[in-house]
């Protein structure tokens, strides 16, 4: 798996391996600074171009294996984010909740009106509803008749994001995906008891800081 995280002061890819365990082990990393990048968005094709080739080809050099897609962490101000709602019946005998009922739900909070110059990255399941009763934080394996959902949604520019995925693409390199960087940030310091007790995360970075609760 490789990462590539797109700052303002510097690129930096990571190249990771997992283990039998699902455990990441971190087998290269490359960093160059970064010019062609202002508060997280791409100002310069080139420059941005340049800088993930050669931050790709020290990490490579290091792992000793060739990287083919990278998973890319987005920044900026143009990052913005919304909660919804999604419902659905569970008209199938027994009643019972699948991973096909919580795919459906999931998908109908994601049918909101977002504008066209924007486009959905994270659609992200905060609790569930089964027949009236709030809280449930895994509903598949559960029996009801009305399945709902709280979600929270993050969004970016589409220019922005396509700019990214022009330079990864010129670089040579598929996109796996696409990531929000506090997110990430988030995934990568925080334990589950953190999660659970509620914290604020605050990633300050040379051009922008993401702030994410």
């Amino acid at each position: 798996m490789v990462g590539l995280d797109l700052g303002t002061s510097k690129v930096a890819v990571v190249i990771a391996e997992a283990d039998e365990y699902g455990q990441l082990n971190v087998d290269g990393v490359g960093e160059v600074p970064a010019e062609g990048l202002r508060k997280g968005v791409v100002v310069n094709i080139e420059k941005t171009v340049h800088a993930i080739q050669t931050a790709m080809v020290a990490a490579e050099r290091m792992a000793g294996v060739r990287g083919e897609s990278v998973v890319v962490s987005l920044a900026g101000h143009h990052l913005t984010s919304q909660n919804s709602r999604g419902v659905v019946a569970v008209s199938r005998p027994g009643r019972d909740i699948e991973d096909e009922d919580v795919d459906r739900v999931v998908e109908a909070a994601r049918a909101v009106s977002v504008p066209n110059d924007r486009q959905v990255i994270h659609v992200l399941p905060r609790t569930f509803t089964v027949d009236g009763q709030e809280g449930v934080k895994e509903a598949t394996g559960m029996t009801g008749h009305r399945l709902e959902v709280e979600t929270h949604i993050v969004t970016g520019s589409q220019t922005a994001m396509q700019n990214v995925i022009k330079c990864v693409h010129q670089a040579g390199f598929d996109v796996e995906d696409v990531v929000s960087q506090g997110l990430a940030s988030g995934e990568g310091v925080l334990s589950a008891n953190e999660v659970d007790l509620g914290v604020c995360l605050i990633d300050i970075g040379a051009g922008t800081s993401d702030v994410v609760v």
